[in-house]
């Protein structure tokens, strides 16, 4: 393989993510000790220029759903019945089997249902992209979270989708 350019990942993604002075991409390879000495200075993207998944080139079937047929029945009948639930059923009667306040209202309830946190972990399986790459989306504020009381971050689904809507984040078919 004489001749081939050796292909360093961690340059990939670093070069993603960093800026020159005026602007524009920055086309450098690596950062070496003598560029660390001289002062060279590095700059983070203040747009979104990360990799994005892509489907490996050998695969040639098609685009199969993650919805079977029974959860695609669901999802057509989820916002009749959340509709239901919200309007004819109250707390009055479940009220009086338990002795202390619910934790949360009845719109709340149903709110942390529909909008469930969720772990980063899950939020690099849904979006495709490695676990390093959401913590970088978090760091520059491209996706919002919050932290746990352990320093955990936890994200709602709705802001992945907001995120998704906002940043194209959609792989090549």
């Amino acid at each position: 393989m004489a001749g081939t350019k050796q292909f360093d990942p961690v340059t990939y993604i670093e070069n993603a993510f960093l800026d020159t002075p005026d602007g524009k991409p920055n086309r450098r390879t690596r950062r070496t000790k003598a560029s660390a000495d001289n002062g060279e200075v590095k700059f983070r993207k203040t747009s979104l220029r990360a990799p994005r998944p892509r489907r490996a080139a050998a695969t040639t079937e098609s685009h199969d759903s993650v919805l079977d047929d029974d959860l695609r029945t669901f999802l057509a009948e989820l916002p009749n019945q959340i509709e239901f639930l919200g309007a004819y059923f109250t707390d009055d009667v479940t009220r009086h089997y338990y002795t202390s306040e619910f934790k949360e209202s009845r719109t709340d309830l149903i709110r942390r249902l529909l909008d469930p946190e969720l772990t980063l972990e899950e939020v690099s399986r849904l979006l495709g992209v490695c676990p390093a790459t959401v913590r970088r989306y978090t760091n520059r504020e491209w996706l919002n979270h919050h932290r746990t009381k352990g320093g955990q971050r936890r994200f709602r689904l709705s802001d992945v989708i907001g995120f998704v809507k906002n940043h194209g984040r959609h792989p090549e078919f």
